[in-house]
């Protein structure tokens, strides 16, 4: 018999990795999860054999018709679709609500088997209140959530933390590298030294569902275990660099440089944007001054540990991933 797989968010990028990598599996069969059951990617998924279904995250009756007799679900949030209009207080909240609606939806399926959930850490709770990334924090409360009020739920919760996508380069202004004509390099600034750690996942709308797939052939011992799904650790100034080959706008050594300025004056630059981005390297910088290499109380794994060799080998690394964008648009300098 095959097994059902709920994937939330199904024409999106993480979760229509998630699909693609089921669906390539007989032992699974696919539903998926959207609001617009219409729209031009759900039609696509239902032309490749998924069952699609509708499903609001603030509905928690529609969630629970979606998730019936699921044996595996997967849920994600999207921070960013409530960011820019109503604010990162709002943004926090909604991410809070609807990933407890999901969870408490989850928690009433009698066939569950795997419960993933797409989270980041809860800063909060861990720097008490010292170093908060709203980008985090409103899907951190729903694993503390979990923890304190479904306990037989958490036994079938994986927590999976994906880093930073390669998109994110063409999908927020911020992100752009620009031409200083005066000192020839493409620049970057960033509120933290260049040669600080930067997490890649690469290709998401590849990697996610590889990851997933892994969590669900061979899921980790303990209910509640974190796995980190990483493709690669770079440097701030490595993946500049990266991009610069990969775009073919910047090949050269040496034409491409971060440029570490205060949290202050990148928030000046870039508003709230800037305020956002800056408190994930406050808090990185909190954890590295606290001495934590690893959050006290939390079980982490990496992903790869759960991966076949070839599986490992289908990961997208963040150069291939950039090569494949479309860097038509972006401004050249008049040279």
């Amino acid at each position: 018999m095959t097994k059902l797989v709920v994937v939330v968010g199904a024409t999106g990028g993480q979760g229509g990795s998630v699909v693609s990598a089921f669906l390539k599996d007989s032992n699974f069969r696919v539903r998926g999860v959207t609001r617009n059951p219409n729209s031009e990617k759900a039609r696509a998924l239902a032309a490749r054999g998924v069952e699609i279904v509708v499903a609001d995250q603030k509905d928690p009756a529609s969630l629970e018709k979606a998730f019936e007799d699921a044996h595996v679900i997967f849920t994600v949030t999207d921070y960013y679709e409530h960011f820019f209009d109503k604010g990162k207080d709002a943004s926090m909240a909604i991410e809070t609500e609807y990933g407890t609606n999901m969870a408490n939806a989850a928690a009433k399926v009698p066939t569950l088997e795997r419960y993933i959930w797409s989270t980041l850490p809860h800063t909060s709770a861990i720097t008490s209140g010292q170093a908060i990334v709203p980008h985090f924090e409103g899907k951190g409360r729903v694993d503390t959530y979990i923890r304190e009020n479904l306990p037989d739920l958490l036994s079938k919760t994986t927590f999976a933390i994906f880093t930073i996508f390669s998109m994110n380069l063409i999908s927020y202004p911020i992100f752009y590298p620009i031409y200083l004509k005066s000192a020839k390099k493409w620049v970057q600034f960033y509120p933290t030294d260049p040669g600080s750690v930067y997490p890649s996942l690469g290709d998401h709308t590849i990697n996610s569902g590889t990851f997933v797939h892994a969590i669900v052939r061979n899921p980790p011992p303990n209910g509640g275990t974190y796995v980190r799904c990483n493709v690669e650790d770079l440097t701030l100034d490595s993946y500049l660099e990266i991009w610069g080959r990969a775009s073919g706008i910047s090949p050269e050594p040496g034409s491409t440089k971060v440029v570490e300025i205060s949290s202050e004056h990148y928030i000046q630059l870039w508003g709230h944007m800037g305020e956002e981005q800056a408190s994930q390297w406050i808090f990185f910088k909190w954890l590295k001054a606290a001495g934590l290499s690893k959050i006290q109380g939390v079980e982490m794994i990496d992903g790869k540990e759960l991966m076949t060799a070839e599986e490992i080998k289908s990961l997208v690394t963040t150069e291939d991933s950039l090569k494949g964008m479309d860097w038509s648009w972006f401004e050249r300098p008049k040279l």
